[in-house]
Order: structure tokens, then sequence, then C-alpha cells
């Protein structure tokens, strides 16, 4: 007698099977992303307004993954405002740095404005080391990793895809115009956790 697979569920129905040998079955496919935020474990971490007072390079952001999930950076946003004294001619750019470990960025500790789930529904939040940073602050021992040029009075969106395991970080610099004396920036990074890896 040919196996049959029946409903699980105690109902009567079996496996459809046409005459070319396919069975039947309905599914629907999601990125992870979209999973993640359904299980609460997506969330936007943002600087605030920080204001830069020279044209030093300088950290504005770091986050280390203390989760046991992988975190997964879909995007990092960034916004400079209009400089007081900068040069509208001079280069301004911001630098992601790979695994950034020392700095007064992390030393000194001060949290980030917001660190929120990005499912309004859920109570989770994330196990992080997420910092902010000021003029004068220092960041070192990372990489230098992606540089992405940038203009006063602009936002960018930078679709990323990194990958944090636990105990890695990120860090973002920004490079404020020549001879600038005070410009507004921040910096958000978009990111999940990985679903099923811990």
């Amino acid at each position: 007698m040919a196996e049959q697979i029946r409903d699980g569920a105690g109902g009567r129905h079996l496996q459809r099977v046409d005459k070319n040998f396919r069975a039947h079955t309905f599914s629907i496919t999601e990125p992870e992303l979209v999973d993640a935020n359904r299980q609460g474990d997506a969330y936007n971490i943002n600087t605030g307004l920080i204001t830069l007072t020279d044209a030093v390079d300088t950290p504005v952001i770091y986050l280390k993954n203390n989760e046991l999930k992988e975190m997964v950076i879909e995007a990092v946003v960034f916004g400079i405002f209009d400089s007081t004294g900068g040069s509208s001619t001079a280069d301004v750019y911001a630098t992601f740095v790979r695994n950034p470990t020392t700095g007064t960025i992390i030393s000194g500790a001060t949290n980030v404005d917001i660190n929120s789930n990005r499912n309004f529904g859920s109570a989770n939040t994330l196990t992080a080391d997420a910092y902010k940073g000021a003029t004068g602050d220092t960041m070192t021992d990372g990489v230098d990793h992606i540089l992405v040029r940038a203009d006063t009075g602009t936002r960018s969106f930078v679709s990323i895809n990194e990958v944090l395991p636990q105990g890695t970080s990120i860090g973002v610099k920004i490079k404020p115009p020549t001879s600038n004396t005070s410009v507004s920036v921040y910096v958000a990074l978009v990111l999940y956790l990985a679903q099923g890896v811990v």
C-alpha cells in the first residue's frame, strides 16, 4: 500500500500530488529582517544631534554587540547640517571603522540618545554598548572599513550588510569641513539580530 501523508492536526486531509508527481504546498517567504522585526529583534540606534566645533575627524558613534545572536547592520544613516565657518569646497566624509576597542568615546561612555525597538509592540531591549561621541573624543585600535563622501546640509542613507558576532564592534567618524567652528551631525544604525543563530 502506498504511503500517505495525513493531516497531523486531526483533520481528514491528505497530501495532494498531481499527475506530474508534484506535491502541492503553500508557503510565504519573507526577508530575515521582517521576521526579526516581528520577533522584536530589530532596532534603531541614533546618536541624536551632536555639535562638532572643529574640523577634526571625530568619532560620533560606537556600537559593540553583547547579544548571543549575530547583529546585522543593514544601513548607516548620517546627517550633516550647515557648518559655521566651514569651507564649501572642503572634503567632508564619514568613515566606518571595524572593531574599534579603545578611545575616549568608549571610556567616556555617553549613551546614544535613541536605542529603540522597531516593533512598536515589543518590550525587547538591545544588549549592546551604544555610545555617542563629541569634539575631542578618540576611537582607536580599529581598522577603517568604509569611506563615504558627504556634504554639509545633507542626509545620507548607506545600505550595507555588516555582521557583528558577539563581542565585535563598529564605529563611525565624521570629518567636518575645513575651518568649521560649529556643525550639527547625527548617525543612526539600522540593524536586526540574526534569527536562529545562537
